[in-house]
């Protein structure tokens, strides 16, 4: 997957000096002993059925060295070969951000700003907060790299800055920047449903030569959209969160199949190379119920679990990607007294209609220069908008008090869940930013006179 150098814009002198400080000063693990890679029975079963990749939901390098490494010996260390990659996260980010804070040596958060100003004197406070969140994000990621990625490739997912959302170019930039500074690296753009633009973001640094990991998204017709339109290397289901929200047993592993179907089909007849992940995984049954997924990105605790239990054997597993759900989902009475199932049922339908117009529209000479305005009145004036929505102020207040819909909200009555799930989603990546950039500012007001 890794990208040539070639294949990749260039780089201007500011996002060079941005590349230098992420890679310059990472830890870097010396290995003393040969790295070989083995098998394990589960998760090559799990490979046999037709999943492409496990990734591990962790950057910590103790649970994901609890996941990977088998044993060592004398002179050599076995690491499993089927886990092939991580996706970074919030907690860990917060444990390695104090390690920069104050670092004595200069590698620290106040130096890489000096060196960031030099460059660019013009520098705003938020293009330095955004700067050295990524720059310690890129961190985070070669220091898992540096541990787990020899013999094979490793694909490691890291986040773009949240306020990225409003802003494509500097999204790019930052998006280039993270590829550069991080081999075999996903950035992970956001579905925003109020920012339509992200579809754009995600279509540009994919022509830019950045694979791109595409989050936030609930639904089959979300996956499909970006997959038509943006064709990232990725797109996820975050499938527990659906089941959580809506008190329903296999809802999740019913949309996530669908939705599977769905990107085989794109991928027979219009040229679109996406894989889908299973993403927010609550717990190892998951897995063997959905096996043959494409990708699965996993918690630490759900993949251990599903490497220790004795309940299924190896040989049990088999490719699940044609199973059906629908008859088991579990959606509690009172949930579906509230929604209707017919709602509910739109997290998996995908109409044709909607793949019609999707290529339709990518095709379409205006696509190529299009905006996230003018993007949300394609989709609106084809009946496919309310894929959108940008809440008002106390709307969105309501939004980043929980991951989960509260269905008796008036919010859940005004777009569709898919589209509520999306918000959510984004309201708690906020609220998480948010926390950090305070953290970066005040440390960086103590230094430097703006």
């Amino acid at each position: 997957m890794q990208m040539e150098a070639a294949d990749r814009e260039p780089l201007n002198r500011y996002e060079d000096a941005v590349v230098r400080l992420m890679v310059n000063g990472a830890r870097r693990k010396a290995r003393a002993k040969d790295v070989r890679l083995i098998s394990h029975p589960l998760l090559r079963a799990l490979a046999e059925s037709g999943t492409a990749h496990i990734y591990a939901d962790t950057a910590d390098i103790d649970e994901l060295s609890a996941l990977v490494v088998e044993g060592e010996t004398s002179d050599a260390v076995y690491l499993y070969s089927e886990i092939d990659g991580n996706t970074t996260n919030q907690a860990l980010f917060r444990k390695v951000f104090e390690r920069y804070l104050d670092n004595e040596d200069g590698n620290n958060v106040a130096s890489w700003l000096g060196h960031l100003r030099l460059e660019k004197p013009s520098l705003t406070r938020e293009e330095a907060t955004i700067a050295l969140y990524s720059i310690i994000n890129a961190r985070l990621g070669l220091e898992v790299l540096n541990h787990f990625s020899a013999a094979r490739p490793w694909n490691v997912s890291l986040e773009l800055h949240t306020a990225l959302a409003r802003d494509p170019e500097a999204a790019a930039s930052v998006g280039r920047c993270l590829s550069a500074a991080v081999p075999d690296s996903f950035v992970k753009v956001a579905f925003t449903p109020d920012h339509p633009q992200c579809f754009l973001i995600a279509r540009d640094l994919e022509r830019a030569g950045v694979p791109v990991n595409f989050t936030a998204t609930f639904s089959a017709r979300q996956v499909v959209a970006a997959a038509m339109l943006a064709n990232p290397h990725r797109t996820n289901i975050f499938m527990g969160r659906l089941s959580q929200g809506l008190e329903a047993e296999m809802l999740g592993e019913h949309v996530l199949l669908q939705a599977q179907r769905q990107m085989r089909r794109l991928r027979r007849g219009f040229g679109v190379s996406t894989l889908n992940m299973a993403a927010s995984v609550r717990r190892w049954q998951t897995i063997p119920l959905t096996a043959g997924c494409d990708a699965y990105t996993v918690p630490f605790a759900v993949l251990r679990d599903f490497l220790a239990q004795r309940v299924m054997d190896h040989e049990e597993i088999e490719r699940r990607v044609e199973a059906d759900y629908s008859a088991e989902l579990g959606i509690s009475g009172q949930v579906l007294g509230k929604l209707g199932l017919e709602r509910i049922k739109r997290l998996w339908v995908v109409e044709p209609e909607f793949i019609e117009f999707l290529d339709e529209l990518r095709n379409s000479r205006e696509f190529a220069t299009i905006n996230g305005e003018g993007l949300f009145r394609r989709f609106d004036r084809a009946g496919f908008g309310d894929i959108f929505f940008a809440p008002t102020k106390p709307q969105w207040k309501e939004l980043r008090e929980s991951k989960l819909p509260n269905l008796d909200s008036p919010l859940a009555k005004l777009m569709p869940l898919d589209t509520l799930y999306s918000l959510l989603a984004i309201g708690d990546f906020v609220n998480f930013q948010e926390e950090m950039d305070r953290t970066i500012r005040d440390s960086i007001e103590k230094l430097f006179q703006w």
